[in-house]
């Protein structure tokens, strides 16, 4: 059984007009999250968060790749944290992701470093030394 208020989050790695990689990330008042959402009752965690992303962001989603799976812990909660790449020969940029007025946005790691801290990322995931 999933406990109540049960989250998962992730990000997606896309490269920009400069062939670097953004991070999908949802803006806050102060800095930046992760988008996140609940683990819905008869559904796995990695279901809800493929969802969720289905719902904000224009894409085909047979083409993200599960790149890594890692914890973070927020606010004392431990938060699975899912992290695809995705590639698509035929996106000019990763703003043509986002539908217009998303609270996501693109940015690149050195932008999100408070992010990364506050969210506790355990071990020395692969994805921070894109």
């Amino acid at each position: 059984m999933i406990a109540k208020n049960h989250y998962v989050a992730c990000t997606v790695l896309v490269k920009d007009e400069e062939d670097r990689y953004v991070f999908l990330v949802k803006k806050e008042e102060e800095g930046f999250s992760f988008p996140a959402t609940e683990v819905l009752p008869k559904k796995t965690g990695l279901a809800c968060i493929i969802d969720r992303m289905k719902e904000v962001l224009l894409l085909e989603v047979e083409k993200l790749e599960l790149n890594e799976l890692t914890n973070a812990v927020v606010e004392n909660h431990r938060v699975p944290l899912f992290v695809f790449t995705y590639e698509d020969e035929q996106l000019r940029t990763p703003l043509d992701l986002l539908p217009d007025n998303s609270e996501l946005s693109w940015e690149h790691s050195e932008k999100i470093t408070k992010t990364l801290k506050e969210w506790e990322i355990s071990g020395v995931p692969q994805f921070l030394l894109i």
